[in-house]
């Protein structure tokens, strides 16, 4: 028995594991700026550094809030005032022929009330993004553009 293979069903099938592959690989990014937060009401912010920091976060982080006009400062709040932020994050690396930043979160709390302001969640599988900086940037700039800043002059 011998079977034919028919051109349109092989550039169908073609087609179809192309769009599963870049569905695969497609990022997502979410900020949710909660209960009417603004980040443009605060003036410090204090970001809890973690004690590994694969990524350096915690420098990106610094620069990007330094950008937006936020004073950080090196120590946590004693009597934290109305204009005072506390940011957390949390990240996941993953592995592609190379480490990279696959998944990472940032929660921007108010640190007199406790209320939080704004998380930002960003999640990609492989390296299509770059192993960072891409990476940051379009979480960064999802941030700045809910709140009213412009893009991002961190990354190239």
């Amino acid at each position: 028995m011998t079977m034919a293979i028919n051109p349109k069903q092989l550039g169908v099938s073609f087609m179809r594991t192309v769009l599963l592959v870049f569905l695969v690989g497609c990022a997502t990014v979410r900020t949710d700026v909660v209960g009417g937060g603004d980040l443009n009401n605060y003036k410090r912010a204090y970001v809890e550094a973690l004690t590994e920091d694969e990524f350096q976060i915690y420098g990106a982080l610094f620069s990007e809030l330094t950008d937006m006009g936020i004073q950080v400062v090196a120590a946590p709040f004693k009597e934290p005032e109305g204009t005072d932020l506390l940011v957390k994050y949390t990240y996941e690396g993953g592995w592609d022929m190379t480490r990279y930043l696959q998944s990472f979160q940032f929660q921007f709390v108010d640190a007199k009330t406790g209320r939080v302001v704004a998380i930002q969640s960003y999640k990609s599988h492989g390296l299509w993004r770059g192993v960072r900086d891409g990476r940051l940037k379009t979480a960064f700039n999802e941030l700045r553009a809910k709140n009213g800043y412009p893009p991002s002059k961190q990354f190239p």
